[in-house]
Order: C-alpha cells, then structure tokens, then sequence
C-alpha cells in the first residue's frame, strides 16, 4: 500500500479527499491530519515513505506558504501537491518555482478535479493554466530583511528597530529598502503582506523569542 498524506482541515472536505482517493486507488492508504504540527510530525517521521502529501495551505498553524516551505526544507516538495481554495497567481507561482508536484484548486469541476488528483497520484505535474512559466526569479529574503520586515510588522520605526538590533538607523532603512525591492511593492505595509502571503514572515514569532533573539548576537 502506498500512504498518502492528506493536510486538510475542513471536515467534510477532508473525508470527502479521503473517500476519492480510497475508491479509485485500491493500492493507497490515505493518512488524514487537520493542522500544521500534525502535518510536519506525519511527514517527518523516519518510519513512513509518503507517496504523496497533499497540502491544504489554510490550516490552524500555517499562513501563506509557511507548512509549505517547511515540507520544502523537509525535502518533500517533489511528492506534495497544493490542494487550495485559494487560486492566487502568485502563491500558484511561488508553489511552482518551489518544486511542488502540483497546485489544484478546490473549486475546480469535480471531474477536472479527480483527473488533477489521479495525474499528481501518477507523478504528473498539474498547475492551473493560469499560472506564469517557471522560468520567472523566485523571490527570496536574506534572514536580516525577514526580521527587519518583522520588525515592520510588530510596528516599530526605524529608530526603534536600530536599538532593538544594535544597528544604525541608516542600515536599518537600506535594508527594508532592499527587502522592498526584493519583494517588487513600494510600500513597508505591503512588504509585510505579501512576505506574510509567500510564507517568508511568520505570525508565530512571539514576542519573547524576539527579545531573546535581540539580545543574542545580531545577525549581518
């Protein structure tokens, strides 16, 4: 049997995932989770060899592409697919350029939708037409302009994040500077949305792993 991982925390989606899967498939053992932290414990386990994980990215403990990228680091981005009510071209994009198997959209015709299901099942790529080639550059943040950008987030000026982070106000500036550029928006509220909805910002970081982050080392 061949265990497929199902991320989805919708009740009756979830079942509804489960019964397809275990109708059309008679070699698959669907395992289903409802969270983020059920998901990385599943897909880490040492003793399981998925076939498949297929990845609802609205789930309690993700936001954006946050359980997505953890599955990435996981190295298991070539066996994952999105499966998401969300049809944004550019969290599409980004799940592309990442290396995920798939993205399908849940409000795909049922029929268009069992076929996206069984195509990723045999290792076929399946991305909705709408989304841009992948030869377009991924976006990426150094780890000092994620934690300027959370710095943003939390609201603190320039200055305060100067003090927080042992650096001058001008260092500070180039760098959510660069980050913005980066990100390709023109605004420090806008760097924060988008980098929240690519899964590069956080809304876990509490504010005392921050102070202890602080007070540690700054990283350059």
């Amino acid at each position: 049997m061949k265990p497929v991982l199902i991320v989805e925390d919708h009740p009756l989606v979830a079942e509804a995932m489960r019964d397809v899967l275990a109708r059309s498939f008679a070699d698959l053992e669907p395992c289903l989770v409802h969270d983020a932290a059920s998901a990385l414990e599943e897909a880490s386990d040492p003793r399981r060899s998925w076939h498949r994980i297929f990845l609802d990215l609205d789930v309690p403990g993700a936001f954006g592409l946050s359980l997505a990228r953890q599955l990435y680091a996981l190295g298991l981005h070539a066996r994952c697919c999105v499966v998401s009510g969300l049809d944004r071209e550019l969290l599409i994009e980004e799940v592309r350029r990442l290396g995920f198997l798939g993205y399908i959209v849940k409000a795909s015709p049922s029929a268009e939708f069992s076929k996206a299901l069984g195509n990723v099942l045999n290792g076929v790529s399946v991305f909705p037409a709408m989304a841009r080639p992948a030869n377009l550059p991924s976006i990426r943040l150094t780890r000092r302009q994620a934690q300027l950008l959370d710095c943003v987030r939390r609201g603190m000026s320039s200055k305060e994040t100067a003090r927080a982070l042992f650096l001058s106000e001008g260092t500070v500036n180039n760098g959510i500077t660069a980050a913005m550029r980066a990100l390709e928006v023109t605004s420090r509220s806008h760097a924060v949305a988008k980098s929240l909805e690519l899964g590069l910002l956080s809304l876990q970081l509490s504010d005392d792993v921050f102070v202890r982050d602080r007070a540690s080392r700054p990283v350059r």
